[in-house]
């Protein structure tokens, strides 16, 4: 019987996926490196969620043959551990894609109309508050992604169609010939932040792209402008976004990521109005979390079958 690390809660769809054909799913005493090592000793496969996978972890495992990350980031696996062990490593592309591009258009509404603080004021009973906050159509505006991979060209296109938005996009290693004319390309990330009314990072997290957002890049946009995270929290250089936000440098910010998380409650961005902050949510929908679910369970179970699972990242020794 094949056995399954399971560290976070699997929806129940998938798991029973997976029982009905045999598997045995187990779960570790905790996630910490010294806890993984030791559940990870004796299983075939592993469900992967924001736990770290050091090389250390994957050196503990003795029949580990696949994990399966529940998501599409995976800077928490040491993909050259796993090639050195053989141990295949897949994504699941393509299943909260839309999620998290809806995501960040909400962001987007909440900040230009400022419900977040509409909602506190009329909970205090302030009605005239609707005279005091300044808020803003989205319709005209122009929305700037950085990155065009799968998350941004759907947020984009929502911005578009949806709101008639012009689109800015600044991405240096994509085919700018296979985009409508409607997306306009910058060659440089100064111009797409001194252009646009809102900024939306779409990026991995890698070091080209740690603080790619950080106080000289802010310095370029304009004062009514939004800044957007539903990437990674290590996108933006935090400290950066408060003191703008905080010298009305920009207009509001909103994310779903954080560099540490969960973060403190004490975090000063915290403590500013036009600053909206999500619990790293973007991609929790339930119609994404089933499909993430499963995209992994049929990772593993076509694996374990001797058929190749979809979206392989890693380069795994063979023999």
């Amino acid at each position: 019987m094949y056995k399954i690390l399971v560290p976070k809660a699997l929806k129940q769809v998938a798991r029973d996926f997976l029982t009905d054909r045999g598997y045995q799913l187990v779960s570790p005493e905790a996630t910490d490196e010294a806890s993984l090592e030791k559940a990870i000793a004796d299983v075939d496969a592993v469900i992967a969620r924001t736990e770290k996978y050091t090389k250390n972890v994957i050196g503990a495992a003795r029949n580990l043959k696949i994990i399966a990350r529940y998501g599409i980031g995976y800077e928490n696996i040491d993909l050259a551990a796993c090639d050195e062990k053989n141990v295949t490593v897949t994504l699941a592309r393509g299943c909260n894609t839309y999620s998290v591009a809806e995501h960040a258009i909400s962001l987007m509404l909440a900040c230009l109309r400022a419900i977040p603080q509409f909602n506190q004021e009329i909970c205090q009973g302030n009605w005239k508050s609707r005279d005091a906050i300044p808020t803003h159509e989205a319709r005209y505006k122009t929305f700037g992604s950085i990155g065009i991979g799968p998350i941004g060209w759907e947020a984009v296109k929502i911005a578009h169609y949806g709101f008639q938005m012009k689109i800015l996009v600044y991405d240096k290693f994509v085919d700018r010939s296979q985009f409508p004319d409607w997306v306009e390309f910058t060659d440089t990330l100064d111009e797409m932040m001194e252009r646009a009314d809102v900024v939306s990072p779409h990026l991995p997290l890698n070091k080209g792209t740690f603080h790619i957002i950080d106080e000289e890049a802010i310095s370029h946009m304009k004062p009514t402008a939004v800044l957007l995270n539903v990437s990674r929290g290590a996108i933006w250089d935090e400290k950066a976004v408060y003191e703008a936000l905080k010298d009305h440098k920009i207009a509001a910010a909103g994310a779903d990521v954080f560099e540490t998380e969960p973060p403190s409650p004490d975090m000063p961005l915290f403590s500013l109005p036009n600053y909206i902050g999500c619990p790293h949510t973007a991609a929790l929908t339930k119609e994404a979390i089933e499909a993430v679910a499963m995209n992994c369970a049929h990772a593993i179970d076509d694996l374990l079958n001797g058929r190749e699972p979809k979206y392989i990242i890693n380069h795994p020794k063979k023999g």
